[in-house]
């Protein structure tokens, strides 16, 4: 293999000129860096404090999506193997095993230099197989520097032509092994999740429990659940008095027609989670109401109940401490807004139409709201108490694909601290080659809404269609 040392000119800098130190600096910024870049984000929604209507984060690979720094010369596997450097780059985690059979297609570098055909790839992945003793002996080599754990993809991941590649039979990692993991880094351990792990939490495999041993756990995130989440294998996670943020979330591109994942009803227990600060509880159709508990969690700031379509809403006017409030997608599903009905038709199905959510008077919510998304809930009017909420930062209802506006938005321009209105998405029409007289009323009044922001300073953000 080539040495890593190379050439520069004077105007450049060679990383093998960089003294350890820097190097390892270097290491640690792979090791957190996302997987969101500007280019993919040019509306800047990432940066918000809610989760966007159309937009899916995936938890990032860290340094285990640069398999090979190790391989590109002996002094980066001298400083990759110091303690020093381990402590710095192996703080967060992510065992992603869809990426892990690809990085052991590549092991050892037969492809380092040269792509491989599509033949040729197809067959090293059918004849690749992962062990779950390899992970585990991993697991536990890192364990004493490890403080955020992501685990993700057990059953399978979307390639990058779209396509999913299911990974069955392709590992033998099971909720035993990561039962294991987790014994391992459970004094440590702050935060961890579990993304699209579906067969690692079925009830036999006793996985609840052990989270709920995680006495130091301050955020829980779970997501792409399906299936039935019973309200007793959830009241495990009432043991973790120190968890600020808890993300359960179900499979938001399941069939419109199965009504069974997640939760039931939410767990007494939880009411002792009094650390809380945000609560994630998106496509619970099962769900029927927020208890009464709720209101005793003064610590809680952030609520998102999106795609809980039999939600009984009575209860959000109650809690006045919340800072963001998340209402997106009523019914009919919890698949990502104007990507439903397209994917129901190209699979031959027609979608059902989804009934309107009514929300409640959420005025009370007025002097600490700052956050407020209503996306994609087949809005036909903005609801009138919308100018009332003086405090409002960011407003989001895009998506609302029914929604005219027929009077000016005089109410919404004068909210003094305003940041961004999000209006993508409104008022769809069959047709967008002709507007109708209530489209060309809704454009219109959004045009006015945006002199009306210019004319600001700070100028608060308009996203709208054009």
């Amino acid at each position: 293999m080539e040495s890593c040392e190379t050439r520069s000119s004077p105007s450049t800098l060679s990383l093998d000129s960089l003294p350890d130190e820097l190097l390892i600096q270097v290491f640690g910024h792979l090791a957190v860096v996302g997987d969101v870049y500007e280019e993919d984000d040019p509306l800047r929604l990432t940066s918000l404090p809610y989760q966007p209507a159309d937009m899916q984060l995936l938890p990032p690979t860290g340094l285990r999506g640069y398999p090979f720094l190790a391989q590109v010369c002996k002094r980066w596997r001298r400083l990759l193997s110091t303690p020093l450097t381990q402590q710095l780059v192996w703080r967060r985690l992510c065992v992603d095993l869809g990426h892990e059979l690809i990085t052991s297609v590549h092991t050892p570098l037969r492809w380092s230099s040269t792509r491989p055909t599509s033949a040729e790839f197809a067959a090293a992945l059918a004849a690749t197989r992962l062990s779950a003793n390899k992970v585990v002996r991993f697991l536990d080599s890192v364990s004493p520097h490890v403080t955020e754990l992501a685990v993700a993809n057990s059953e399978g991941f979307e390639a990058d032509d779209g396509e999913y590649v299911s990974l069955y039979d392709k590992h033998d990692f099971g909720p035993a092994h990561l039962g294991f993991g987790l014994a391992l880094m459970r004094s440590r351990l702050t935060e961890l999740v579990l993304y699209r792990c579906n067969d690692l939490l079925q009830p036999e495999g006793g996985v609840w429990g052990l989270i709920g041993a995680l006495q130091g756990l301050r955020s829980l995130t779970v997501e792409g659940l399906r299936g039935s989440l019973p309200a007793a294998q959830a009241a495990e996670l009432g043991e973790l008095r120190q968890l600020e943020a808890l993300v359960l979330s179900g499979e938001e591109y399941r069939p419109r027609t199965d009504w069974t994942a997640g939760l039931d009803a939410l767990p007494a227990a939880w009411s002792q989670l009094t650390s809380l600060t945000k609560l994630v509880l998106r496509s619970h159709p099962q769900l029927p109401l927020l208890p009464p508990w709720l209101r005793g969690l003064t610590g809680l700031r952030h609520l998102d109940v999106s795609g809980c379509g039999e939600l009984r809403l009575e209860e959000l006017a109650g809690l006045t401490q919340l800072h963001v409030l998340v209402l997106q997608v009523g019914r009919g599903g919890a698949a990502a807004a104007g990507a439903a009905a397209p994917a129901a038709a190209g699979h031959g199905g027609a979608a059902p139409t989804p009934a309107r959510r009514v929300v409640p008077d959420l005025s009370p919510l007025a002097p600490s709201l700052r956050s407020l998304s209503l996306a994609a809930n087949r809005f036909t009017a903005l609801p009138e108490w919308l100018p009332r909420m003086s405090r409002l930062e960011h407003l989001d209802v895009s998506y609302n694909k029914d929604l005219h506006i027929l009077a000016p938005l005089t109410g919404l321009a004068a909210l003094p601290h305003l940041r961004l209105l999000d209006f993508r998405a409104v008022h769809v029409t069959a047709d967008e080659s002709y507007w109708g007289e209530a489209k060309c009323a809704t454009m219109q009044h959004l045009a006015k809404l945006a002199r009306a922001l210019k004319r600001r300073c700070p100028q608060p953000r308009l996203l709208m269609d054009v």
